[in-house]
């Protein structure tokens, strides 16, 4: 196959530019210092996006950030972004914040990266962060008071399609005796015009809609960090974090000319309003003793009780009087953790770490729905009430230690789950063993392999039996969806191997490869009762997921440096009759191709970002297909002085329209489905200016 050549060639140089280097050191001493380099001088195979490349990528929200990073792509909607990696997103990528689990109603495209110190991606498992990572983890850690005093400001606005789209930043800190603090604060407003033309084929006839989708969102976040030094040993840090997000989302369709087989509604309009806040309080006691070990002691408290709201008009023709069809739906989620970290070198080469951490998460939700008919009849009317509770215990042991030119890590974790959901309780435990190696073959290559046993969990949305309905044309390819109580967690056995070789001049050779063996995965089972099409989850026996990913920077002058990276993942569902048996509509290869241009106060760039189109089989006669994306984005800034800098982004410029797919069928009774979705895409202009004091 060409990617598997393209894998061996691509090692082959590795390895070579080792070998050379290897020679080189026997002409050449340097002696200088340097900083730590956490991905090079770690033994776990990590990738580190750090505050500088952040503040020079200047983007607008850490979605945009993080899908120029190898093995990454985002998935954005008017509802907001998931992260995926390795093609694997609904929680088999952990997405913690600070090394603790991003809380309910977290969304990363309304984090600003003014607000981000690093961002940690560790493509294999933790003993201590977690091994719910069965694809990775994503450690997204808040920015820590510098060292001097700063006031940082930052303003800008952008037109998707034409439609402003303002933002601000600012940041304080200070430094005293004992204290030193931080304030970030952002706010921003998100456009998504989503333009749809929705194509169907089915046995009645034909029928093609063009819907009008648009969605604004309005959010404001706030990071404060407090930090107290409480003698030479003690230190104590109470991070918080508070976000409020409005988002408004307004749809009309109406079916098209030509239409054969004709909906419920033949015209349809909607309103989608939420109101999101999120508060969450972190504090951190740290001791060092004299020996050199330290201790710290976690306790954080999140609440997120979310509300909104949807009217749906719907018209079997466009003169007909409306069915109107209101719900208003209430999700509290709130979240009680203490954590515990022990960390010791007894042994001299060996540092040993021993930890803990407990939570409790609990969710109330509430659903009121009621459909008026055109004459102003009641035709039904629900309320759904659902809470539920999840309580996790983990314990674990780490031990590393360095013999010769190796780094070897060992760790055990072992983690509790009781669920509680709808009447429903499930309990499960889990060990994870971790271990990992790293071989520096030169002073600058370093091989890597690993083996653990990781696990998803199933997430609230997951198990709560809550029915989302659809609003109009109810079929296999649009069908009701509804949680699973009876879920169990998906567990996995996996192995990752890498080589990273460093070049002159902050360049950059990498390859690596994973392979993971899935029980109990969880795939969507369609069932139809009284006319109506459900798509719930079940537990499934086995898959099989494995690939590589690819990355490379190299600095073609003291100006220019090209960078590059390219993933490729393949996976088996034993349960769904082949072909296209995919996991997760895992995305078959993505990547990115970026050059920068540096000289005095200017700098140029451009990013291209590519992802192969997803078949996938989801059910077993049902594909889901999903259109490749070749996206486009240039760059220009101007440093006005050591204070002042001005930047502006043209984005998506190749204005490539998405599309999808589902086909089903024909099954065993004879029934078949088509339908496709075209998205239209749009140029974006961005322009913005910051200030640093």
């Amino acid at each position: 196959m060409p990617s598997e050549h393209l894998v061996r060639g691509w090692l082959a140089l590795a390895l070579c530019c080792g070998t050379a280097a290897a020679v080189d050191t026997l002409t050449t001493v340097e002696v200088k210092g340097t900083r730590h380099d956490q991905r090079r001088d770690d033994t776990a195979n990590i990738v580190v996006l750090g505050r500088a490349q952040l503040a020079a990528d200047a983007d607008r929200t850490m979605a945009e950030a993080l899908q120029r990073l190898p093995g990454i792509t985002v998935e954005t909607t008017g509802r907001g972004a998931t992260i995926r990696m390795r093609g694997l997103g609904s929680g088999y990528t952990q997405v913690l914040l600070d090394g603790v689990p991003a809380s309910a109603g977290f969304s990363i495209d309304a984090l600003a990266p003014e607000l981000v110190e690093r961002v940690e991606i560790l493509r294999t498992a933790s003993a201590e962060l977690g091994t719910q990572a069965i694809a990775g983890t994503v450690n997204i850690v808040l920015r820590k008071a510098p060292p001097r005093a700063l006031a940082e400001y930052g303003t800008g606005v952008e037109w998707p399609d034409g439609r402003p789209a303002p933002r601000a930043s600012a940041q304080w800190s200070g430094k005293g005796s004992t204290l030193s603090w931080l304030v970030g604060i952002n706010a921003a407003r998100g456009v998504l015009p989503e333009p749809q033309l929705l194509r169907e084929r089915l046995p009645a006839g034909t029928r093609a809609m063009a819907i009008d989708n648009l969605s604004v969102t309005d959010s404001v976040t706030v990071a404060p960090r407090l930090t107290w030094r409480l003698g030479d040993a003690d230190t104590l840090t109470w991070q918080g974090f508070a976000g409020m997000t409005w988002r408004r989302i307004t749809a009309a369709g109406r079916e098209l000319p030509g239409t054969t087989a004709p909906s419920q509604f033949t015209a349809q309009d909607s309103v989608f309003r939420s109101r999101a806040p999120l508060l969450r309080g972190e504090l951190t006691w740290q001791h060092q003793f004299t020996d050199g070990a330290t201790l710290a002691l976690t306790a954080l408290a999140s609440h997120s009780p979310r509300t909104s709201d949807f009217d749906f008009a719907g018209r079997e023709t466009a003169a007909a009087l409306p069915t109107l069809r209101a719900v208003q739906a209430d999700i509290g989620d709130d979240v009680l953790l203490s954590k515990g970290r022990y960390g010791a070198a007894p042994l001299g080469a060996h540092t040993i770490v021993v930890g803990w951490d407990i939570s409790v998460a609990k969710r109330q939700q509430t659903r009121v729905e009621h459909e008026l008919a055109p004459d102003g009849a009641l035709n039904f009317a629900l309320d759904q009430r659902y809470d539920g509770h999840v309580r996790r215990a983990a314990a674990y042991i780490q031990d590393d230690w360095q013999r010769g030119a190796w780094s070897l890590s060992a760790g055990l974790r072992h983690e509790a789950l009781a669920t509680s959901v709808a009447g429903t309780d499930a309990r499960s435990r889990l060990w994870s063993p971790v271990l990992q190696a790293a071989l520096k073959l030169t002073p600058a290559t370093t091989l890597r392999t690993g083996i653990s046993r990781t696990f998803k969990a199933p997430t609230m949305v997951e198990l709560v039996p809550r029915r989302y309905t659809t609003d109009n044309n109810n079929s296999v390819t649009n069908p009701d969806t509804e949680g699973n109580p009876a879920l169990r967690p998906e567990v996995a056995w996996g192995v990752d191997a890498g080589i990273d070789r460093y070049l002159a001049g902050g360049g950059l050779l990498s390859a690596s490869a994973y392979s993971r063996r899935i029980d109990d995965v969880v795939v969507q089972q369609l069932s139809s009762t009284h006319g109506r099409w459900l798509s719930r989850p079940v537990n499934a026996g086995r898959a099989t997921v494995h690939g590589v990913a690819l990355e490379a920077k190299v600095a073609l002058s003291a100006a220019l440096t090209l960078r590059g990276n390219a993933a490729f993942n393949w996976s088996r569902v034993a349960a769904l009759p082949r072909p296209d048996n995919r996991l997760d509509r895992q995305a078959p290869a993505s990547g990115t191709l970026g050059l920068d241009y540096r000289v005095g106060a200017v700098a140029l760039g451009a990013n291209y970002l590519f992802q192969r189109g997803t078949v996938a089989r989801t059910a077993a006669a049902l594909v889901e297909h999903g259109g490749r994306q070749r996206k486009l984005d240039a760059w220009a800034t101007w440093q006005l002085d050591k204070q002042r800098r001005f930047r502006v982004d043209a984005l998506n410029l190749l204005r490539r329209d998405g599309m999808t797919q589902r086909q089903y069928g024909p099954d065993e009774h004879g029934l078949w489905q088509d339908a496709v979705t075209r998205t239209h895409s749009y140029r974006t202009l961005r322009i913005g200016f910051e200030l640093h004091q």
